[in-house]
């Protein structure tokens, strides 16, 4: 009994000891299985060994970033220089006067009343008014007096001879004698007279009632001595000496000798250039 316990017991322990011899080894193949992935082999005298080395794995590089260059502005057309502002000297009425350089304008297709007539002094003053801050001239004709017939502008982009028409400071006496020198104008100053005329503004409502044409009065009647009542020095009348159109005026050239107005303003051939009662003063 007692050599069938001792047996049994030396069974136990010699499977114990083999089991865990087993474990040892697979520990010990671990482990060099491990060791030649890192380290050469050594090969034995003999013997041929293949070298295993595991592949290295670079991480991948963080993208490289690409600033791209900003799209190019569309190049922007040239601001044209602005045209210098011209100011005007003293003197001048309602629709003519000098700038500093001694350059005349003459408003296009408007006209201010003469000077000492009805509502004169307020189309004066109004002009005056508006061009102090200057102007811009778009001159499109030269008239018989040397005056640059202009489109006239204001600082703030307003025309000037449009805005005189619409508030009653200029009446429309040759607008259909001379609209085909500028007929965008004419037809604007058509809508302006009509708009000023049907409110009665300025010297529409003052010093006429809306006949055609504004301050156009009746031809004279031609004087028995043949000379036009309205000027002291006798000249001729021509056609009905209304001074409308080439076949009633006269020019100084036809003249040929200083006149005299009776009265300032008066001047139905225009012959007073700068409104002091005397024409034709080249002719002195």
């Amino acid at each position: 009994m007692d050599m069938t316990r001792t047996a049994a017991a030396m069974l136990a322990f010699v499977l114990a000891a083999g089991v865990a011899g087993c474990e040892d080894a697979d520990r010990d193949a671990l482990a060099a299985s491990r060791l030649s992935s890192t380290q050469p082999a050594t090969a034995k005298s003999g013997e041929t060994v293949t070298e295993v080395i595991a592949p290295v794995t670079t991480p991948p590089a963080a993208p490289r970033r690409t600033t791209l260059p900003k799209p190019a502005r569309p190049s922007q057309p040239a601001r044209s220089a602005a045209a210098p502002l011209l100011y005007a000297a003293a003197g001048g009425d309602g629709d003519s006067w000098k700038d500093r350089s001694g350059r005349e304008y003459r408003l296009g297709l408007v006209n201010a009343p003469e000077t000492g007539a009805c509502f004169a002094a307020e189309a004066t003053a109004k002009r005056r008014s508006l061009v102090r801050g200057g102007f811009l001239a778009r001159t499109y004709v030269t008239d018989r007096y040397g005056r640059g017939v202009s489109l006239i502008s204001l600082p703030d982009g307003r025309n000037l001879n449009l805005l005189l028409a619409q508030q009653g400071f200029v009446d429309d006496r040759y607008l259909a004698e001379f609209r085909h020198e500028n007929e965008a104008l004419a037809r604007q100053l058509d809508s302006a007279f009509a708009s000023a005329k049907a409110a009665k503004r300025g010297l529409w409502g003052a010093c006429i009632d809306n006949k055609p044409q504004g301050f156009a009065a009746p031809p004279p009647a031609k004087p028995a001595n043949g000379c036009h009542p309205d000027y002291a020095t006798c000249i001729p009348v021509k056609g009905d000496g209304s001074g409308r159109g080439a076949a009633n005026d006269l020019d100084c050239p036809d003249i040929g000798k200083l006149v005299q107005l009776r009265r300032i303003g008066v001047d139905p051939y225009r012959l007073d250039a700068n409104s002091d009662g005397t024409g034709c003063e080249s002719y002195g």
